[in-house]
């Protein structure tokens, strides 16, 4: 056998991880980032403006850069606070996915751009920058400028006088529609100003926080002559790409087939979900889930399909069947692996012939004899769901794992107490099985 040297494995290794983020990053490209309000809004070939508000580190250059790309990369964008070399090392996707020629920088930097093809745009004043932006698009069919951001702008021609600014924002945005142009303003505020009444959208996206886990919001407050099917929506700017989660649809499936069970390992049972054994290592004996019950159906469905079809009974105690029940049944190998139990004497006859089973417990519906189930199942992998705060801080101590359940916006979600996660949405599509991935909000 013939052994390449070091370096060569290494350069190799480097190739296959960038083909691999590259692959990945059009693969994300092409799901639906931008929601299809904002998509609907920038269809037509009306000249029309977008303000986009919110404080730092919200994420509205990446949504921008999203935006044009999802766009066909059919305008310019023009970066006043980050020069474009800076831009392309925080934002590696956008070197493959938009073309140079289409990045202006408007920094006023007196260094020449570090990054090939990109050119500068002087300005000094008003009829100046409107010029040098036509010039850059004026070969362009229906084109989009991007300005991010507009405070710099104002700043750099003068405008400081609040009156001064708003006849300067009033004239952009007549140009805009005489010229027909589609411009977006990027700011930094997120309170009302008379900007706000003089465009035709307004769109403010915002982070805010659960027990110290990042969410991402984006409030759609008008697009004019747009239907706004859904005003609010979460997102995350993971791997550097906007992407909005739309609300929950239970998919249908159309053909039923029992997927390939993920095997356990160690001491620990899979999840079902591969992604979500990477990130907390499986289930272990004694599993505490606190919350919307949407997503722990989600969860439970998965973990009950795959434990069935790697052999395990699979028991559910509760007064009344699931809905995803009969789902479930129509996903594993041998249905007789999984039932339903209304009580304690039920459950103690079904424990007796049940294989390495996995029992799944309403406690909120058997708090009086959760003691009496506990003692029944402590051989099981243990799955107890609950929405009483009081009773998981109870029961943490024992739990080897720890998940609390969200639905936001219409989207499920979860974290992990313990083990520790940030926030992380269900996506779930389905053609012969519920399929899950796991997105994170960051």
């Amino acid at each position: 056998m013939v052994y390449k040297p070091y370096g060569e494995v290494h350069h190799d290794l480097m190739m296959m991880r960038k083909g691999f983020y590259t692959m990945r990053i059009r693969n994300l490209m092409v799901c639906g980032n931008i929601p299809q309000e904002v998509l609907n809004f920038f269809s037509d070939t009306d000249g029309k403006t977008l303000l986009v508000k919110g404080p730092p580190g919200s994420g509205k250059t990446v949504f921008a850069l999203t935006l044009l790309h999802a766009m066909g990369g059919n305008g310019v964008y023009l970066s006043t606070r980050v020069d474009p070399g800076t831009l392309y090392s925080q934002i590696p996707w956008i070197r493959d996915e938009i073309s140079p020629e289409n990045i202006l920088d408007a920094t006023q930097s007196e260094r020449p751009s570090k990054v090939p093809g990109v050119r500068p745009l002087k300005y000094t004043d008003v009829p100046d920058f409107l010029k040098a932006v036509y010039i850059r698009i004026e070969k362009m069919t229906n084109p989009i400028v991007i300005i991010d951001s507009w405070d710099a702008v104002a700043f750099y021609t003068g405008y400081y006088e609040p009156t001064e600014r708003q006849k300067l924002e009033h004239n952009i945005c007549d140009f805009a529609r005489r010229a027909n142009i589609k411009i977006i303003f990027i700011v930094e505020y997120i309170e009302q100003q008379p900007l706000d009444y003089l465009v035709d959208g307004v769109i403010t996206i915002t982070v805010e926080s659960i027990e110290d886990r990042r969410v991402r919001k984006m409030y759609i407050q008008k697009l004019r002559g747009t239907p706004i099917l859904h005003p609010v929506y979460l997102y995350t700017l993971a791997d550097g790409i906007f992407r909005a989660f739309e609300p929950f649809r239970k998919p249908k499936i159309v053909s039923a087939t029992p997927p390939a069970p993920i095997p356990d390992f160690n001491d620990r049972m899979s999840t079902g979900i591969r992604q979500l054994d990477e990130l907390i290592g499986g289930y272990g004996r004694f599993n505490l889930f606190e919350g919307d019950h949407l997503p722990f159906e989600i969860l439970m469905q998965n973990m009950m399909i795959n434990a069935a079809n790697n052999g395990r009974s699979v028991v559910f105690v509760s007064e009344r069947q699931p809905d995803f029940f009969r789902d479930v049944l129509s996903l594993v190998r041998d249905p007789n692996l999984v039932k339903v139990v209304e009580n304690v004497k039920s459950l103690e006859s079904v424990m007796e012939n049940a294989k390495a089973p996995a029992c799944i417990v309403y406690f909120d519906e058997f708090e009086e004899n959760f003691k009496d189930i506990y003692n029944l199942c402590k051989d099981a992998f243990i799955f107890v769901v609950t929405s009483d705060e009081s009773v998981c801080k109870e029961l943490q101590p024992i739990s080897s794992t720890y998940l609390k359940t969200k639905v936001l916006y219409g989207v499920p979600c979860f974290y992990g107490v313990k083990p520790w996660t940030n926030l992380y949405v269900l996506n779930v599509r389905s053609e012969k099985y519920p399929e899950v991935s796991l997105s994170q909000v960051i």
